[in-house]
């Protein structure tokens, strides 16, 4: 095949990948419950008392929010970074940890500042089941941890679990202005256990944002996270501090 005939098939075959990509983008917006992302219209009114009538959406309900987040996790980022603090209160006092995480693929590296001033790393690579090691400022050593997820290891409710909490588990379910852009908003009911939940997903990057629970209306934990950095991280982030992979070491 000439090197004319060659050009043409490639953008033949690049219009193709296009239009599949673009009906899967379509096909994924349309899920059960007709659920429609809020779209801000760029030549619109500013955020104010109309702010409603500037947004494409239909309502969010217990039925439907599961849908809805399940639509936001395909447009995640692959590749970010972003600071994420982890606050819990307890009578008579609290604690707080700052954590700077770096994500890749399945790969997620979180360095969290103790209160004596050391940094704890932590690397987790995602799979079945998903590997962890750990070390402390700079040094070579580390340790490999139990099967850990990356949510388990900043201290974080999974996105999973958003997605499929039970309707009749869900108290309120809404589109609200939060956290400096539009979220979905999730608050479960009372448990047997007195604790309630709260999730805040943004719907501009689709990543969880917020997150509280709450006993007899007291906020116990509380977890929020500062806006992402997208953009394709460095590989040596994703290293154990001796060099090596931790998928490609042997247990």
């Amino acid at each position: 095949m000439d090197k004319k005939r060659m050009t043409y098939v490639t953008m033949g075959f690049g219009v193709l990948l296009m239009v599949v990509l673009v009906l899967l983008v379509w096909g994924g917006r349309r899920q059960p419950g007709q659920i429609v992302l809020p779209e801000i219209q760029s030549d619109g009114p500013g955020m104010g008392e109309d702010s409603q009538d500037s947004l494409n959406t239909v309502s969010i309900s217990p039925e439907t929010v599961g849908a809805a987040i399940g639509v936001l996790s395909l447009s995640r980022p692959t590749a970010y970074s972003r600071e994420q603090v982890v606050e819990t209160f307890w009578s008579g006092g609290s604690g707080k940890s700052v954590t700077q995480v770096y994500v890749s693929g399945g790969s997620t590296r979180l360095d969290t500042a103790l209160p004596d001033g050391a940094v704890r790393h932590t690397l987790v690579e995602a799979g079945e089941p998903p590997a962890a090691g750990v070390w402390y400022d700079e040094e070579t050593d580390w340790v490999r941890l139990p099967a850990l997820s990356a949510g388990q290891a900043g201290r974080m409710p999974a996105y999973e679990t958003v997605r499929d909490l039970p309707p009749e588990d869900i108290a309120l379910a809404d589109y609200r202005e939060a956290f400096g852009g539009w979220c979905v908003y999730v608050e479960t009911r009372d448990g047997e256990d007195g604790y309630r939940d709260r999730y805040w997903v943004s719907v501009d990057s689709g990543l969880l944002v917020a997150a509280e629970r709450l006993w007899q209306d007291e906020v116990v934990y509380r977890f929020s996270a500062g806006e992402p950095s997208i953009s394709p991280q460095e590989e040596s982030l994703f290293l154990l501090p001796d060099g090596s992979a931790l998928q490609n070491v042997e247990t």
